[in-house]
């Protein structure tokens, strides 16, 4: 498929209930939209950083920077070009952005795109294309930090009671062992998540596990997700020895290199696939082959996405080798009509999209109303109208 231009959005958006982890609280929810415009096709994909800075160096505004003026252009200079044989993975295309370091979200958006695009000039679902065969899959849903016990505990009776099937928690330290306790004795057979997102901290030793993350071994949870810094391999290694609770790495997993180191490590046995960090949709079922062939549990990771991204979250989850419900969820998400679509949660799952593309297409006048920022990039370098 030849891409003759490239459409870059900014969306405004805001969560319909704040989401407060370890990093802060979300509320503000800019998306970066791209969408490739070929002589055949168009498709659709979605950026996954958020609005600052607490949860990657990557966010918002900053890729949609990167997009425009380094990530399209090398995609649109590169037409014709691909490296033998790489033709049948989803994000094949635009191999030329490897040239770019970094910014795997913003990678990852215009991945989704192309993949989009190819697959609805063929009239194609992503299902198809990755051989997925089920109709749904069961939905997790995720908690942020609360004020209370109380009120984390009827957040999470608001979640089951609509038929979720797992739930995860956020904390953090100091909102760990009471409110989970809270919980569980709320839910004594719950599947039940813990995440950190790096709040915690050891000093190399086994012996310097945080006296509350031991705690935690006494509720059963399906897994610890990223308990230390992204970074710090080697202390959650340490720490999956010293604890019962299996260790989940998530902010760790950037690639499927940084996901071998970190199983031989012995850093975890259980790991959250996201997309927008392994830089696209080819190299998360790359990182599913690779927790498939050496028996770590895996599940699929959410980042406040629209019903864009979500769709196409769901139907990676329907691969065999994620083993545990993801953060694949339904119902509304923003405040703003989603221009995608609301994903919809029927008996604790999620329906996938069977329609042509990874998602859903959106609603125009729904897209042109929360768009705060257009630019539209041609092959031949010029530049369409900018800022609303």
């Amino acid at each position: 498929m030849r891409i003759d231009a490239v459409e870059l959005r900014l969306l405004s958006l805001h969560l319909h209930t704040p989401h407060r982890t370890s990093e802060g609280e979300e509320v503000d929810r800019p998306v970066v939209v791209v969408r490739v415009l070929g002589e055949d096709a168009e498709g659709w994909g979605e950026c996954a950083a958020l609005a600052g800075l607490s949860y990657s160096e990557e966010f918002a505004r900053g890729a949609y920077e990167v997009l425009r003026d380094f990530l399209v252009p090398a995609l649109l200079g590169a037409q014709g070009m691909r490296r033998p044989g790489e033709s049948e993975r989803p994000g094949a295309a635009g191999w030329a952005l490897d040239a770019v370091r970094g910014h795997h979200m913003a990678k990852a958006a215009l991945r989704m795109a192309v993949v989009d695009a190819e697959l609805r000039g063929h009239g194609r679902s992503l299902a198809d294309r990755l051989g997925v065969t089920v109709a749904a899959v069961p939905a997790g849903g995720v908690v942020g930090m609360a004020a209370t016990p109380e009120e984390l505990v009827a957040r999470v009776e608001e979640l089951v009671a609509v038929g979720y099937r797992r739930v995860k928690v956020k904390i953090a330290p100091g909102h760990d062992v009471g409110p989970l306790r809270a919980v569980r004795r709320r839910f004594p057979d719950l599947p039940l998540q813990a995440d950190a997102n790096g709040a915690y901290t050891m000093q190399g030793s086994a012996t310097a596990v945080p006296p509350a993350l031991r705690a935690l071994d006494e509720l059963g949870l399906v897994c610890l997700e990223q308990p230390l810094p992204a970074d710090d391999l080697v202390g959650h290694a340490d720490l999956a020895r010293a604890l019962s609770t299996p260790v989940c790495l998530d902010e760790s997993i950037t690639s499927v290199g940084r996901l071998d180191t970190a199983l031989a490590l012995g850093a975890c046995k259980v790991v959250c696939v996201k997309p927008a960090l392994l830089a696209g949709l080819d190299q998360a079922v790359a990182a599913h082959d690779r927790c498939r062939e050496l028996g770590a549990d895996a599940w699929v990771g959410g980042m406040l996405e629209t019903g864009l991204a979500r769709s196409a979250n769901a139907t990676l989850a329907g691969l065999p080798g994620f083993t545990l419900v993801g953060d694949i969820g339904g119902g509304r998400r923003f405040d703003e009509d989603d221009p995608f679509g609301i994903v919809e949660l029927e008996e604790g799952a999620v329906p996938l999209h069977r329609g042509p593309g990874v998602g859903p297409a959106p609603d125009s006048a729904l897209l042109d109303a929360v768009t705060t920022r257009f630019d539209l990039v041609g092959r031949d370098g010029g530049d369409g109208p900018r800022g609303r």
